[in-house]
């Protein structure tokens, strides 16, 4: 479900690289291979780390396919935190705990590349 998206963010992330950047890398001697991993993909790591996020973020939360496709003994994590608070009253710490499980590895991962997200907002910032 996320490919069509993911290729459309990186699509606009790539397009904003200007081709010059590659020929010049070219002209210096480099490969096709050698100008895309040196020139290219680190002018569009930005891209590549906010695409991830949201990639991961959709995925985590498929909430619909979750439901559908797994039973009772084994699920994931978005339709069993409704089975928590629906069995017999609320019993909230676990419905605490188990959302704080569900939130932190995308907390964790949103921070490990917030340098990179950071890095896409001020790309291009002029100074004067």
């Amino acid at each position: 479900m996320n490919v069509s998206l993911a290729v459309w963010l990186l699509k606009g992330f790539i397009d904003e690289i200007p081709r010059e950047y590659e020929e010049a890398a070219l002209v210096d001697g480099y490969t096709r291979l050698q100008a895309f991993v040196k020139v290219v993909l680190p002018q569009a790591i930005t891209g590549i780390a906010a695409t991830a996020i949201f990639c991961l973020i959709f995925a985590w939360n498929e909430y619909a396919f979750a439901l559908l496709l797994t039973s009772g003994d084994a699920q994931t994590m978005p339709p069993f935190i409704p089975f928590i608070i629906g069995e017999g009253g609320q019993d909230w710490p676990a419905v605490a705990a188990a959302t704080t499980l569900f939130v932190l590895p995308i907390l964790i991962f949103t921070v490990v590349l917030r340098k990179h997200l950071l890095r896409g907002i001020t790309f291009g910032a002029v100074r004067k």
